[in-house]
């Protein structure tokens, strides 16, 4: 493991189906249009949905003080279970997308495991007083995607 390894776990609640949610989470194109900080994203390979094996994205995510561009491509893929996407550039590891059927609500954990690899950003996020800044800028961000997909979903 890589001294700058960050692990994150997030998890929504989201008042609808797991269809629905499945299908929206899987529509990454559109994140910029309901999720703050998604600055933008382009499809590299594949298609939206049904969510595949392949599929392939480029991200640029912003935040007050730093913006990071990646690229994610999905490895596995349980249709409206599991997501997990292998990320590269400046955020390099693996993320996991698991939804659960709550009921009147589905619960979306978002598990990222990722290491910084900006010279710079990679410094500072083993300097142990701006760890807990950064961990901050990603939930702020997390948040920011779970009211964005509450208010998308309940017009």
């Amino acid at each position: 493991m890589n001294a700058y390894l960050f692990s994150f776990k997030t998890v929504w609640n989201i008042p609808h189906d797991v269809k629905t949610v499945w299908d929206h989470v899987g529509m990454v194109a559109h994140y910029p249009q309901w999720w703050p900080g998604m600055k933008q994203v382009e499809m590299l390979h594949g298609h939206e949905l049904p969510v595949d094996v392949g599929n392939a994205f480029r991200f640029t995510v912003a935040s007050p003080l730093y913006q990071l561009r990646y690229t994610t491509t999905v490895t596995a893929c349980d249709p409206g279970k599991k997501i997990v996407a292998r990320s590269e550039g400046d955020l390099k590891g693996v993320g996991t997308w698991t939804f659960v059927d709550r009921g009147r609500n589905t619960e979306v954990t978002f598990l990222w495991e990722v290491s910084l690899t900006p010279l710079l950003l990679r410094l500072a996020g083993n300097f142990p007083p701006v760890r807990p800044v950064m961990r901050f800028f990603h939930n702020r961000l997390m948040r920011g995607g779970e009211r964005g997909l509450i208010a998308l979903l309940s017009k």
